[in-house]
Parts: structure tokens; C-alpha cells; sequence
């Protein structure tokens, strides 16, 4: 499997990477990887349930925002735990954690749908936005090489951080509904804070991908167009990724990379 670098420009990660290393320095020794994937899709599991049961009580959206943590725990520091201990397993890693991440989004999402929290066919536009982005990271690997975890700045850590202060506000003071002036929106009913937030992230979301996102090969104006890099990859000419330059690629030998 061919080297792919990761561009996280996460809002939070500044102070999200250090917290991670510190962490993944100080876990048990038997704690490994695998454990912490687990850890993450039940934190999804969890988050899930809270939301469902909220429709009864409101104070279940404590354990949502227990799952949330425990969702982001495991998911962000099991591949920094195989990193940290050189035990990196990249297509069995890749396989697993992707796999993990698509079905704990999707619970997520249609879980808060069925809450107080948000409308149904909101929660769902979210789960759209996020799986043109997965989607559309996957192509990015495949084609260049170039992983992007953000969009805008914004990722999974960002998503749950917003997802859990979000809920703060409902557990004091109930489900916050806005005013809108947009008789085309009234017959949908009332619009929670929710609702306008995962909209928000959504638009952002589809076009991210499409503009390449902030600091991505796009976003710079790259010359390279699409059929050269596909070029590339099919052996037409010598080249390897350049690890200065995430997406763009050098020749090898004399021959030079379109």
C-alpha cells in the first residue's frame, strides 16, 4: 500500500495532537489499538442511545455527551497509539478505522435525528454532507496520495466538540428554538439551534470538497490537472509523492512526471 500523507488542519489541533501524544505515552501497555476502535464505536453506540432516549427525558443527553468523549478518546488515539509504539498495520489500520468511523457517524447522525434535538431530514443532510467528504477523502487517497481529515478546519474533533456543547444549552434550558423570517422554512416547523448548525457545517462540507479545502493542492492553484496524475498512477511515467508538496509528484529519472 503506497504511502499516504494525512493533511489535518483541524481547528482544534493544536491542542488536540499534544494531548493525544501525551496520552498514547502514558497507556497501559497492554492497551492496544484495536482496544481503542472498540472503545470509539461503543462511545457511538452510547452517543446514539442518549440521543434516542432524550425524546423521553432530556437529562439522557448527559450519556450522549459521555459517548461523545469516549467516541473521540478512542477514534483520535488509536492510530496515534500505533504510531507512538511503530506498530502500524496500514491496510488492516486503514480498513478498520474507516469502517469504524463510517458506521459510528451514521448511528449518530440518524440517532440525533430521532431526538428533540434536531428534525430527522436535517440529521440526515448532515450524514450526506459527511459521507460526500469521506467519500470524497477516499478518492483523494486514492488518486494522489493525499489523505485530507479537514475541511475548512474542521473534522470529526470538531463535529463532536460542537455536538457536545451544543446539547450543554438544551440540558439547562430545553430545546432552543429560532425565529425565522422565511415563510418557505415556517411549513417545516420550528428550527432548533441544531437544525441550523448541522446546515451550516453541511453547505460547508459540500463545498469543501469541491473548492479542495484550505491548504489543500486545489486551494493553491495547483497546475496539475486530474488526467496527469491519473498518468501518473498508471505508469506512464517514473514518478514518486513528494513530501514537501501533499498531491504533487516528481520524476524519478530523466523521464519527467506530466
Amino acid at each position: 500500500m503506497a504511502v499516504v500523507i494525512r493533511v489535518n488542519n483541524s481547528v482544534l489541533g493544536a491542542l488536540e495532537r499534544p494531548a493525544l501524544a501525551w496520552m498514547a505515552d502514558r497507556l497501559p501497555v497492554w492497551v492496544m489499538p484495536n482496544h481503542l476502535t472498540l472503545l470509539g464505536f461503543l462511545g457511538a453506540v452510547l452517543t446514539a442511545v442518549g440521543f434516542i432516549l432524550s425524546r423521553w427525558s432530556l437529562a439522557w443527553l448527559w450519556l450522549a455527551c459521555l459517548g461523545l468523549v469516549a467516541n473521540w478518546f478512542g477514534d483520535s488515539l488509536d492510530g496515534t497509539l500505533a504510531r507512538r509504539r511503530r506498530i502500524e498495520r496500514p491496510r488492516y489500520g486503514f480498513f478498520v478505522d474507516h469502517t469504524s468511523d463510517l458506521f459510528s457517524q451514521a448511528i449518530i447522525f440518524i440517532a440525533l435525528g430521532l431526538s428533540p434535538c434536531a428534525h430527522f431530514a436535517v440529521a440526515c443532510l448532515g450524514l450526506i454532507a459527511f459521507l460526500m467528504g469521506f467519500v470524497y477523502t477516499l478518492i483523494g487517497a486514492r488518486v494522489h496520495n493525499t489523505m485530507r481529515i479537514t475541511y475548512f478546519g474542521f473534522g470529526p474533533t470538531e463535529i463532536r466538540a460542537l455536538l457536545f456543547l451544543g446539547n450543554l444549552p438544551i440540558l439547562g434550558f430545553g430545546v432552543i428554538y429560532l425565529q425565522t423570517p422565511l415563510a418557505s422554512l415556517a411549513q417545516f416547523g420550528p428550527i432548533s439551534g441544531h437544525d441550523l448548525g448541522i446546515s451550516i457545517l453541511s453547505l460547508a462540507g459540500v463545498a469543501g470538497p469541491r473548492t479542495g479545502g484550505r491548504g489543500s493542492v486545489a486551494g493553491r492553484g495547483a497546475s496539475v490537472g486530474l488526467g496527469s496524475r491519473l498518468a501518473c498512477l498508471s505508469n506512464r511515467c517514473d514518478c514518486t509523492l513528494d513530501p514537501l508538496r501533499p498531491g504533487w509528484r516528481r520524476p524519478l529519472n530523466r523521464r519527467r512526471c506530466p
